[in-house]
């Protein structure tokens, strides 16, 4: 029998510490009707409240690049020095991905996508998971995918996005739903 005191403690813990994630998706296809390179600017939004002080985030990205004109080749790297994703939190960039990136093929009329790897230190490293949010960066607010790329003359590219803020619950309620719980436990016991 569980008393009615550790329940209403367990509701008020798991009403004051609730974690849920919040998820900025981005599935965008980008196509250069020009006759030469061209730079791309996307930026996708996500307006989030009530975070917590504390939060882990994680975040991936990979390419679709199609030869569309059927020259032969079709390419897409960075934009000047900017890296291809950034993770933004308030206007706060807090993780990029693809710093240093190029990609590109041959062959007329054919598409080829990235590989998603996750080599820790890697320069065009494609995902991070359970990363702290930097300290000072509220898990609330604005959250952004913000892209930046140069794209081959008359071929596409569709990129696949996501970053992810779960806040995390503050220590002292983890602490105070176990004495709790110990307490109620304890009187069974003697009793």
């Amino acid at each position: 029998m569980v008393s009615v005191n550790f329940v209403a403690a367990v509701a008020a813990m798991g009403i004051g510490c609730a974690a849920t994630a919040d998820v900025v998706t981005l599935s965008q296809t980008f196509y250069n009707a020009s006759f030469s390179a061209r730079t791309f600017y996307f930026t996708q939004y996500l307006n989030v409240a009530g975070g917590s002080p504390s939060a882990i985030m994680s975040g991936s990205i990979s390419a679709t690049l199609t030869d569309v004109n059927g020259n032969g080749t079709a390419s897409f790297g960075n934009a000047g020095a900017n890296p291809i994703y950034r993770a933004m939190v308030n206007s706060t960039v807090v993780r990029s991905l693809w710093s240093s990136y190029a990609f590109s093929f041959n062959g007329a009329y054919l598409s080829q996508s990235t590989a998603n790897v996750s080599t820790p230190g890697a320069a065009d490293q494609s995902m991070f998971q359970n990363e702290a949010l930097p300290t000072g960066v509220p898990a609330d607010g604005l959250l952004a995918i913000d892209l930046a790329f140069t794209l081959s003359a008359g071929d596409s590219v569709s990129f696949a996005a996501t970053f992810n803020v779960v806040p995390v619950p503050a220590p002292g309620a983890m602490a105070l739903l176990t004495v709790a719980g110990s307490s109620v436990f304890g009187r069974r016991r003697r009793a």
